[in-house]
């Protein structure tokens, strides 16, 4: 054999053992739908759960080609596109309680890991081109890492710490195996049954009574790169572009305002194209010249704090998406708008609550009436600390019976 066929063997034989084929997930799906696992699975789906399955196959026609795009890239399993299905039922609004966001169910510290810009003004998470980008990545690791796709699909779901901690105490690399000892926590016990599930049903629709309307899909844009803050209703208005579209378009925004102080890539249908530049150039200058953050004061409304910086009271509930007046709670951090001709720099912040030597964490359930900053007065902390360490924002909802963390400092209990 020729020297250079040898080392070609030899290369492919190293690529094979220590990188095994991505494409591996045909065989493993068809070995795996006879388990009473994912029997039980499809089950629920085609029971209590027929609704959230038949919306995610709605919600999909929108997306499905934008994911497919992305694990075509990363040379990924196609059948990973039915994935966020059983994450959010493929809704970029999905937020839960535990803080994962959008189509793919990022958590903010994963997110982070693979790009995913969270601040003030956007949260990418929710943006499917760069949240599929960075799933299939994310995907693609925990494959190379743990060379089964069944360990990787469990990672995804409950981390690498938990799965490698359940591989250390069970003595096996068996999926099922580890299931079967409890190892796993419920969800990630359910996890990938449910994900085989949705697949077969995703492959064959009708013979389960569901349905994939052919028409759909992402609508067409341009970018428009704006390098000044832009008032998005102002700007729809007056291009003839329904909100709706705006905010299809553009989810990542978490604000009717494109950011301060950097250029931003809007998105903007390609019929209103024309339209929306010549618009975005007549706008005026100085409608949104700068921002302060303010914390909130005990018992300060709306008017009072918009008269005290001569600020629009309209304009401060747009910027922080304050939908209710009534739900301004003392100790939120919120943006104000100054006048044109001040120049204010706005540092981008991440709150992180401390955990000192004597801090100790408790658990709380929300009862009818409570308000957050209620419960952060009477545990002696601060409502951004509750929000953060639940991973919740000030727009998050909670209701009667929930259980969330507070984090209290020993001395204030006694």
């Amino acid at each position: 054999m020729p020297k250079r066929a040898g080392a070609g063997c030899i290369l492919l034989l190293f690529i094979l053992v220590f990188f095994p084929p991505l494409d591996a997930w045909a065989s493993l799906f068809e070995q795996q739908l006879d388990r009473t696992e994912v029997k039980k699975a499809l089950e629920r789906f085609l029971s209590c759960e027929r609704s959230f399955v038949q919306r995610g196959l709605d919600n999909s026609k929108t997306y499905l080609p934008i994911v497919r795009d992305a694990l075509e890239k990363e040379d990924l399993p196609a059948a990973l596109a039915w994935l966020p299905l059983i994450e959010s039922a493929y809704s970029v609004r999905a937020y839960s309680r535990t803080g994962a966001c959008g189509i793919w169910q990022f958590m903010p510290q994963t997110g982070k890991w693979y790009d995913l810009r969270m601040d003030f003004w956007v949260d990418e998470r929710k943006d499917p081109f760069k949240s599929s980008e960075s799933a299939a990545r994310h995907l693609k690791d925990l494959y190379r890492y743990y060379k089964n796709w069944e360990l990787a699909l469990a990672a995804y779901n409950a981390g690498m710490g938990s799965v490698n901690r359940a591989i250390q105490y069970g003595g096996t690399r068996n999926y099922w195996e580890l299931c079967r000892k409890k190892l796993l926590k419920r969800e990630t016990r359910q996890y990938v049954p449910r994900f085989y599930a949705v697949c077969e049903i995703a492959e064959h629709p009708e013979r389960y009574g569901f349905s994939i309307g052919e028409k759909g899909g992402f609508p067409d844009f341009e970018i428009l790169t704006t390098d000044r803050p832009v008032d998005l209703i102002e700007l729809a208005a007056r291009s003839a572009i329904d909100r709706e579209t705006i905010v299809l378009l553009n989810p990542e925004l978490r604000r009717f305002f494109t950011p301060i102080g950097r250029k931003y890539r809007l998105r903007i249908p390609t019929e209103r194209f024309a339209k929306a530049l010549s618009v975005y150039h007549e706008l005026p200058q100085g409608q949104l010249a700068g921002v302060s953050p303010y914390r909130v004061k005990s018992g300060e409304t709306l008017s009072e704090i918009a008269d005290r910086y001569d600020a629009s009271p309209h304009l401060i509930a747009l910027l922080n998406n304050i939908y209710d007046p009534r739900r301004l709670f003392a100790g939120r951090i919120i943006l104000v708008p100054f006048p044109e001709g001040v120049e204010v720099t706005v540092e981008e912040e991440t709150f992180l609550p401390k955990w000192g030597f004597n801090t100790q964490q408790i658990a709380y359930r929300i009862r009818r009436g409570d308000t957050l900053w209620e419960i952060a007065t009477r545990y002696g902390t601060d409502v951004e600390t509750i929000l953060a360490i639940n991973g919740l924002s000030f727009e998050s909802t909670i209701r009667p019976g929930d259980e969330i963390a507070i984090w209290v400092e020993t001395a204030f209990c006694r």
